[in-house]
């Protein structure tokens, strides 16, 4: 085989250079998180000291104030998988059990400038031969072939039909005896054309991805040869949409990282989900489009009076304000009539505990009722009491209302 097929697992480094922003929480806010290479992430922290103690997937970060900038606390760290969702928590210090806060995002691409894949000290970006530490341009033979040139005559053995003479290269070598059919090698690569599949073609001697003649060359180290990359230049999977687009809304966030890649104002669903802002039109923490009073601060169910009105019962009747006829305040509701009025009578007995609420000469009934005079004399003398007898004045024998049988 002439050619090396280098496949770099990107995800070995997993993170990106992308910035995410998050709201302030509890008395420190963060104000970005980032990786400043491959393997190390980095969350900055404004209004925290160095007695706070950061976590993301449960691994601890190291954390010290930035000498030039004293109210920003640098906590760094191993970095994660692109795409992979990971947590981050801040506690209070290191003997904490709960969190002061958490935050849920999804790992985003690393920076394709930060990575050197053949580890020979030479960023991707600068390096023409990234897959192979041994070499930095591609040479006379290509990035997977040394250019060894034994005779020193200049050309490098692959392109010399005579590595050994320092008087002879490819174009004296039609001087030679012409070679027989078992050892013709047309395209000079060294294997006789009886077992080289590609005998026209002197960068393979097998057809491999792209065919004799076409070079199986992966320009963008993904693992996916150019001649069936649909994005040669681009060392990137993207399932959404155009593949070639790394950012379908350019709204900066990376589409493997973006849980709404077609909405450049929402990287995460939020409350609304994408494609709906998150608006809080009351301030209230409750986003208006599962708020059923989005411009009243103190409601978020329009309840019993609706929106702008306050459910309240000041007399604490068990009756809503704005339901209740009878509102009075700092009391509570009656029993009888006026329900602002506890002693219609006036007697010095609440109603609630008066049995002749009505009557100011009586707590209760008694023998002749509420609203009448306690007269138990019987002056007909029928045996009837005169608050009782109807005919106090006529006997009224045995008849139960006191009055004569007619």
């Amino acid at each position: 085989m002439k050619r090396y097929l280098y496949i770099f697992i990107l995800v070995l480094f997993g993170l990106s250079a992308c910035t995410l922003l998050f709201p302030a929480q509890q008395n420190a806010s963060i104000v970005k998180v980032e990786y400043q290479d491959p393997a190390i992430l980095s969350v900055l922290l404004r209004f925290a000291d160095e007695s706070y103690f950061i976590t993301v997937n449960g691994d601890p970060y190291d954390c010290e104030t930035l000498a030039d900038q004293p109210d920003i606390l640098k906590c760094t760290g191993p970095g994660f998988e692109p795409g992979e969702e990971a947590t981050l928590r801040i506690y209070q210090d290191d003997k904490s059990t709960k969190p002061l806060t958490s935050l849920t995002f999804s790992v985003p691409e690393y920076d394709p400038e930060q990575v050197d894949s053949d580890q020979d000290g030479l960023s991707d970006a600068l390096d023409g031969c990234p897959g192979n530490p041994e070499k930095a341009e591609p040479g006379q033979c290509g990035c997977g072939y040394p250019d060894t040139d034994s005779d020193q005559d200049g050309v490098a053995n692959c392109n010399d039909a005579f590595p050994n003479d320092p008087e002879r290269t490819e174009e004296s070598a039609s001087d030679v005896n012409p070679q027989s059919d078992d050892t013709k090698d047309t395209d000079n690569d060294g294997i006789p054309d009886s077992e080289d599949q590609c005998p026209e073609d002197p960068d393979k001697n097998e057809p491999e991805v792209c065919g004799c003649g076409a070079a199986d060359l992966d320009e963008d180290q993904d693992g996916i040869t150019d001649c069936e990359d649909q994005c040669p230049g681009i060392a990137y999977s993207d399932l959404v949409g155009d593949p070639c687009d790394r950012d379908e809304d350019n709204d900066g966030v990376l589409d493997g990282a973006d849980q709404c890649p077609y909405d450049p104002g929402k990287y995460t669903a939020g409350a609304c989900g994408c494609g709906n802002p998150d608006y809080d039109s009351d301030g209230d923490g409750t986003a208006d489009c599962i708020d059923g009073c989005p411009a009243d601060a103190n409601k978020i169910e329009p309840g019993v009076c609706g929106c702008g009105v306050k459910d309240k019962d000041i007399d604490k009747d068990g009756i809503i304000d704005c339901k209740d006829p009878y509102t009075c305040p700092e009391s509570e509701f009656d029993c009888v009539g006026d329900p602002c009025n506890h002693d219609e009578d006036a007697d010095g007995c609440e109603d609630c505990d008066d049995l002749c609420p009505f009557d100011p000469l009586k707590f209760e009934p008694k023998i002749c009722g509420c609203g009448v005079v306690e007269d138990l004399g019987d002056d007909d003398g029928d045996g009837v009491k005169n608050c009782l007898d109807e005919c106090p004045s006529e006997h009224g024998g045995t008849n139960p209302n006191g009055c004569p049988t007619k």
